[in-house]
């Protein structure tokens, strides 16, 4: 699994990280163990997931 932090510009919705992963299940836990949210696993679908939580995007990467 590959990290990378994507700054999306938008002011709306601020700064988010997105992750490569090679598998089609996924679990969030937020970006801050602290202040994360409750774990959540998330499939994705067309190669893509976005956590409903913190908004972290997972693309699928072989």
């Amino acid at each position: 699994m590959k990290t990378e932090q994507a700054l999306n510009q938008n002011p709306q919705r601020g700064q988010f990280e997105t992750v490569y992963v090679d598998k089609k299940t996924v679990s969030c836990e937020g970006n801050n163990p602290a202040l994360g949210h409750p774990r959540v696993f998330l499939k994705l679908k067309d190669n893509k997931a976005v956590c409903p939580y913190c908004s972290k995007t997972f693309l699928f990467q072989e």
